[in-house]
């Protein structure tokens, strides 16, 4: 009995603000005010908490309270007044009981214990534990048990704050396990937002949120890849199956033309922290604030959204460890479509092609992609996380190891993060420390991307070795000397190696004093090294660089220091106006290439590779070409934060933030960043009291401006390097020196403003509900490369601000809980979103500097000289594809057909580039969309996302570079090359334009959770089965239709062929 009383004590401090005494006189004066916001004010101020079953209690009735000097008895009974329940104070709860027609009795009275856990085995600490019709109730204590007495036919409603409450008849049990369910229609989740947190409520901003459990099933190399397709307006794109390749990410379309346009992160409060230093399993929830409203705090980094990332933290109750773990097989989802040897062999004699011996080789048929990949890839993941704590200290360590084998042989991805973190309160809980240490070990073995494109074009009658004595140069490798980029892919793959290693240590300490109620100051240190060692080599077998060899060993340091402070002030007047007002300032010094390259040839052995350049005897001239250049930033920032609500309808949050950057020119260091937006319930209005369709309804509208600070240091300033040329002192050859890039001190941010107009909706009792946004983003002072004239510039090209563009979109969401009963329920998600980008301007801020358009998308296929397929152009969105319209093939005269400028139909040798280029297509999809269900039956859950998007094309170099027929003789070609029959020479143009829409299973998981009642040791157990990418619905012909939408020429699938792969995996949750 005495461990149970200091138990519930325990809890009682937790949850209360304020302890203090029982008797207390208490000063209470509200107005017009919710039952709700009562309950609230009583808890912060007196520490009083309610427990209540949900449904009796009307918490959304107007009410008043007017108590000077009173107690607490008398604040319960004009609170509940009218409310037609009877209530009980046992220390600090209010335990609320509603009338029933007969208060029934039974004198078999018997004890129950039990324990209140959530849906993943975890306790509940401090759930209401209540006998129906009686005011005899208790929490749970902090491993989640509660022990009551109770009549013989008693029924428990158990409740917690964002939980379904549960009503379940004791009968004959003695002892329970009780699960509570998220629920859904609670709307005062706290969302973390730039230097603080808010309720979801209180949201004046565009910002989505997802939690841990939404996030995406299957193998995730890196945690941007748990957001694809979640978030509406949020494109994330991982155009290739490599596991060392990282993904493109872009919100709200484009908003640069030579800039990054990544989101930044804000990592558990230190913005721009590295996203490598968090395991997927260690995160907890992700918000992307998506308007300028929301962003603008952190001013001249924010202009392509900001990513909040939240980790798990220590809490309060007895040690909690949790491992998870999956082991994965993948095997190839497409192959590039070309002619095995037999079907080669039969093309050629069908038009009268031989091939030459030299390419024949022994005769044998070799399929050349599958030379190059494993027969099966196997990962394999494993966390084991350890939280807990006292009221005063509490505590959190994980460990995390993936290990990612690569389809293609050679290519490997393993990383081990772990992580360390201690909060501890002290000074009656008026300081509050933090410290936390996080590591990440990457190692990592890649392969040179040029054997994909040989695997396709080379001949599937050559064979991968040879024992003809003029192939024992190349290591028995078969080769073709004299034909200029035809290499074996298998030797390729073989004789190089490609060794990389990334470490990364980060330390921070959080310190917070309340110095008075309502008064807290904060302040924030981090230091962050990043470590990068490569060790490349090529043998000298290989044909490139043949009996040399060729071997280059980096190693690079990056540091990256932050101290941030902030002063926070809150306090309600008038029991109406909310005030919150936050000022703070921030220091961070970026050092990044810190380090030396080396390089060395002419090895004699290949036996030490990279690790020894000293056995090369290559020119010394060389052994420091291309060497790094050292880098360093500093970005000095002050801001601020007004937020105000009345009446807990109208809302008003205010940002202003002042960055000062070195980064820029002499003229422009600094610059402003505003931003305000206002919203309205709807649903706090009188005139919404007495309809019950919608449960929340809020209007927003936000402006704010943010920046884009995503340029080299040094960018403003003159830069000085070797050249091309040599000349001769004291009778040696001496590189020049001169000019590599010219000074801009007038060189600024680019500044994107944006307009969001939101609603935010919860209807049929919260079982529906979502967001629909409406934006206008309009990028200006956009940096671009002109070129100038040399002289008077003393380098070809200038960096300067001028250029604009506009995005404008619009993004639904709807979360519908479709069925929610005690053995099955069904959760569905729906996003979809539609952004139009368009280029305003190409001229800059300098006089008489600015260009009318721009070729991009270069293609290097053979033959195609300097052609472009992309056009930058003011009107035009960004990837709009600009070359040869192609109308058709004439069988007559076997030749292909166009339309020239004037409307004509021609033939390839009339037209003239770009003289005849026509806008043929848009590589920037029209829409994206992601849908997620979840179901659950009983013990079982499945769960399977779909995601997609059209109204795009795609630019197929790689079916044009593989339908030379008329080159069959030397080179592969593909089956679609064989349907089409044309056997003129590919040329740039519409005719490999292709709908690049699509839509994937991108995973399909089956779980089951196991009842583990009976084994105390184990709090949760639950086995799952995930299948990933597991089909893609497409016209695309190409191996995969996601192809990168990054960059100024988006959209081109130019011989991108590391094949993207199917994933089936086993995994396991386990707590203890």
């Amino acid at each position: 009995m005495k461990i149970r009383k200091k138990a519930i004590l325990m809890v009682l401090v937790v949850f209360c603000l304020n302890f203090t005494a029982f008797a207390q006189n208490i000063n209470l004066n509200l107005n017009n005010v919710t039952v709700k916001k009562a309950m609230e004010t009583l808890k912060e101020e007196n520490g009083y908490s309610f427990v209540f079953a949900s449904g009796d209690i009307n918490t959304q009735k107007v009410i008043r309270v007017k108590v000077n000097n009173g107690t607490i008895d008398q604040v319960v009974k004009q609170i509940l007044q009218d409310q037609k329940v009877s209530y009980e104070i046992k220390n600090k709860n209010i335990i609320v009981q509603k009338n029933e027609a007969s208060n029934q009795t039974d004198s078999n009275k018997k004890k129950v214990t039990g324990t209140v856990v959530d849906v993943n085995g975890l306790p509940i600490i401090g759930a209401n534990i209540v006998e129906k019709g009686t005011t005899n109730g208790i929490i749970t204590d902090m491993d989640g048990n509660f022990q009551l007495e109770t009549a013989g036919n008693a029924t428990l409603q158990i409740s917690y704050i964002g939980y379904v409450a549960q009503s379940i008849p004791v009968g004959k049990q003695t002892n329970l396990t009780i699960t509570l369910k998220e629920d859904f229609q609670n709307i005062d989740e706290v969302v973390v937002v730039g230097y603080g947190s808010v309720k979801k409520s209180d949201l004046t901003g565009s910002i989505s949120s997802i939690s841990a459990k939404d996030f995406n099933k299957g193998i995730s190399r890196s945690p941007d890849q748990l957001l694809a397709g979640k978030v509406p307006g949020l494109m994330v794109n991982r155009s290739s199956g490599d596991p060392n390749s990282s993904v493109t990410m872009q919100l709200r379309g484009p908003s640069s033309l030579t800039a990054s346009t990544a989101p930044f992160y804000v990592i558990d409060g230190i913005p721009g922290a590295s996203i490598n230093l968090v395991s997927p399993d260690d995160i907890e929830s992700m918000n992307v604030l998506k308007d300028a409203s929301a962003t603008a705090i952190y001013g001249s980094r924010a202009a392509n959204g900001v990513i909040m990332v939240t980790t798990r933290k220590g809490r309060t109750g007895k040690p909690q460890v949790t491992y998870s773990g999956y082991a994965a097989l993948e095997s190839v989802s497409g192959r590039v479509n070309v002619l095995n040897a037999d079907e080669h062999r039969a093309f050629l004699a069908e038009h009268d092609m031989s091939l030459a011996a030299s390419d024949e080789g022994n005769g044998a048929g070799t399929d050349w992609q599958k030379e190059l990949l494993r027969g099966v890839g196997f990962s394999h993941s494993h966390n084991l996380s350890l939280v807990g704590g006292s009221e005063n200290t509490k505590y959190n360590a994980s460990v995390n190891y993936l290990s990612n084998e690569g389809i293609v042989k050679h290519s490997n991805y393993d990383r081990l993060v772990a992580r360390i973190g201690v909060d501890q309160d002290a000074l009656n809980n008026r300081l509050h420390i933090g410290l936390s240490v996080s590591g990440s070990f990457i190692g990592s073995d890649h392969v040179d991307y040029s054997i994909f494109n040989y695997a396709a074009r080379w001949l599937p009658e050559s064979p991968v070795m040879s024992d003809d004595p003029a192939n024992q140069q190349y290591g028995g490798y078969f080769q073709v000397p004299g034909r200029m980029t035809y290499y074996n892919p298998v030797a390729i793959l073989e004789q190089r190696s490609d060794h990389r290693s990334r470490n990364i240590l980060q330390g921070t300490g959080k310190i917070g004093l309340d110095i008075i109620d309502g008064l807290r100051f904060d302040m924030l240190t981090s230091i962050q090294t990043e470590t990068y060692d490569q060790a490349y080599y090529q043998k000298t077998t290989d044909i490139a660089v043949l009996g040399k060899g060729n071997a280059i060993r980096e190693f690079l340091k990056n540091t990256d220091k932050l101290i941030e402070t902030t002063l926070n002030y809150s306090k309600t007047f008038a029991r109406q106006h909310e005030l919150k007002l936050m000022a703070g300032y921030s220091y961070q010094k970026i050092i990044n290439n810190d380090g030396i390259r080396g390089t060395n040839n002419y090895f004699t052995s290949d036996a030490t590779g990279a690790d020894n350049l000293s056995v090369g005897n290559g020119d010394k001239a060389i052994h420091f070409q291309n060497y790094p250049n050292k880098r360093q930033s500093v970005l000095v920032s002050f801001f601020g934060r007004v937020n105000y609500g009345f009446d807990n309808r109208y809302l008003l949050t205010a940002t202003l933030r002042r960055d000062g950057s070195s980064k820029f020119g002499a003229n422009n260091k600094w610059a402003m960043f505003p931003s305000v937006s206002v919203a309205w319930k709807i649903t706090g209005e009188k005139f919404m009291e007495n309809q019950s369709f919608f449960q929340d309804l809020k209007l927003r509208v936000g402006y704010g401006k943010s920046g884009n600070q995503n340029i080299d240091p040094y960018t403003s300033l003159t830069l000085y390097g070797p050249q091309s040329s040599q000349f001769i002192y004291n009778d040696e050859w001496i590189n020049s020196y001169g000019v590599t890039q010219n000074p801009n001190p007038d060189l600024k941010w680019e500044s994107t403003s944006m307009t969001n107009i939101g609603i935010d909706y919860s209807i049929f009792g919260g079982r529906i509900s979502g967001s629909l946004e409406v934006y206008n983003k309009e990028t200006k002072d956009m940096l671009y490369k002109y070129n100038v004239p040399s002289p008077p510039y003393q380098y070809n090209q200038l960096l300067a601000n001028g250029a604009s563009m506009t995005n404008k979109g619009i993004e639904f969401m709807a979360n519908v809980v479709a069925v929610d009963n005690r053995d099955f329920s069904w959760i569905s998600t729906f996003n979809i979103a539609s952004n139009k980008n368009r280029i305003g301007s190409l001229a800059s801020n300098i006089e008489n500097l600015s260009i009318a358009e721009r070729y991009e998308g270069t293609m290097t296929l053979e033959g195609w000289t300097a052609q472009t397929v992309s056009l930058v152009k003011p009107g035009l969105p960004i990837g709009t594809f600009y070359t040869f319209k192609y109308v058709g093939y004439d069988e007559e005269q076997q030749k292909t057909l166009y339309e020239n400028a004037a409307g004509e139909t021609v033939t390839i040798d009339k037209l003239k580039s770009p003289d005849d280029y026509k806008e043929v297509g848009k590589a920037l999809p029209k829409v994206t969309f992601g849908w997620n269900n979840t179901f659950r039956y009983k013990q079982w859950d499945l769960n399977f996302f779909l995601r997609g998007m059209a109204g795009n094309k795609i630019f197929n170099a790689s079916r044009a570079d593989l339908s030379r027929l008329n080159q069959a003789a030397t080179c592969n070609i593909s089956h679609e090359a064989v349907k089409d029959g044309i056997m003129e020479a590919p040329q740039p143009s519409s005719r490999w334009l292709e709908n690049g829409s699509f839509l994937k299973l991108d995973n399909l998981t089956v779980g089951y959770q196991f009842n583990m009642e009976k084994v105390k040791e184990i709090g949760q157990l639950r086995l799952y089965v995930t299948g990933q990418n597991l089909f893609t619905i497409t016209k695309y012909t190409g191996v995969d239709p996601e192809v990168s939408l990054s960059g100024l020429a988006p959209g081109i699938d130019n011989r991108n062929y590391y094949p993207k792969t199917r994933s089936f995996l086993l995994g396991v949750n386990i707590s203890f």
